[in-house]
């Protein structure tokens, strides 16, 4: 391959991942055709089909999949390098910053966040998803987000993560409910019937025996994608539930609820800021970081840890 046609990498590597001549000219920026004539080329230079075409799109070749990690590996340690070469100018910067947000942080501190960085950064934009991904390095490699925030991640992964904050977890509850008191023993906790909070990617709970023992045992009636429907259940039955503190605090001229201490010795959300690697070095990455951290400083001062 000659040195000029270095430029065909990012090119089969669009294709690999998007399956698709459309969407990699769409994801490039470049014509249709030009992606084809590309292709072409990279035929020519391998002599293979390289991709063939089905009703999923572009498939590839076992070829394909074999050169596809190195061709990948190139293209991100090359982009790296790149970004952190240039200096980052927020306040001259368009830039849009895409976050995938667990639900419940939203309530905290990705308000403050927002105010924050329009203030400082006034053209960049912020866009702020749900949390439904669920192959987070995929979704962070291709760079449909820039960032994920969640829980602290138990298993073993390439991607990255710094803690955000610990913040209190507790058990809510209604002030009407019927047998509970201002503590709550273990035995108490799990005799009780739980509304939990799901995780919109799989069928199953946000917290699992990986952040407290045996909590899969508990009796869950219902599962509700964010903390305002929890709240509503919990108010006007005996269900009970788990959510940071802070949270329930920010709800509680809504809702009729109590909370008490968790009966467990682990009592904090972990939260954390989940990326790619190859943005470690970014400027502008590094800047986002940066605003977050700050972020959850400026929350702490206000009170609502």
């Amino acid at each position: 391959m000659k040195t000029t046609e270095l430029n065909l990498i990012p090119i089969f590597v669009a294709i690999y991942e998007e399956q698709s001549l459309s969407k990699a000219a769409k994801r490039l920026s470049i014509s249709q055709p030009a992606v084809s004539k590309s292709l072409k080329r990279l035929r020519e230079v391998y002599d293979d089909p390289l991709f063939n075409r089905s009703n999923n799109g572009m498939e590839p070749t076992s070829f394909a999949m074999d050169i596809y990690p190195a061709f990948e590996a190139a293209l991100v340690n090359f982009n790296s390098t790149l970004t952190s070469s240039r200096n980052f100018n927020p306040k001259a910067s368009n830039k849009t910053f895409s976050i995938a947000c667990i639900s419940v942080v939203g309530f905290n501190w990705i308000t403050t966040l927002l105010a924050h960085i329009r203030e400082i950064a006034p053209n960049i934009n912020l866009e702020v998803h749900p949390l439904f991904t669920q192959d987070y390095e995929t979704d962070l490699r291709l760079q449909r987000y820039d960032l994920i925030i969640d829980i602290e991640p138990h298993s073993s992964s390439v991607l990255k993560h710094e803690l955000l904050v610990k913040e209190e977890a507790c058990v809510v509850y209604s002030m009407n409910h019927s047998r509970l008191q201002e503590q709550i023993s273990e035995e108490a906790f799990f005799k009780e019937e739980h509304i939990a909070l799901s995780r919109w990617q799989v069928r199953g709970s946000l917290l699992s025996n990986e952040h407290i023992d045996n909590l899969e045992t508990r009796k869950i009636t219902h599962r509700m994608p964010s903390a305002v429907e929890m709240l509503a259940i919990i108010e006007s039955s005996d269900n009970i539930g788990i959510l940071p503190k802070s949270t329930v605090e920010y709800f509680q001229t809504l809702f009729k609820v109590k909370t008490a201490p968790l009966p467990f010795a682990h009592k904090h959300f972990d939260f954390c800021a989940i990326w790619h690697p190859s943005r470690t070095y970014d400027s502008a990455h590094k800047w986002l970081r940066q605003q977050l951290q700050a972020t959850v400083g400026m929350s702490k001062e206000s009170g609502w840890n």
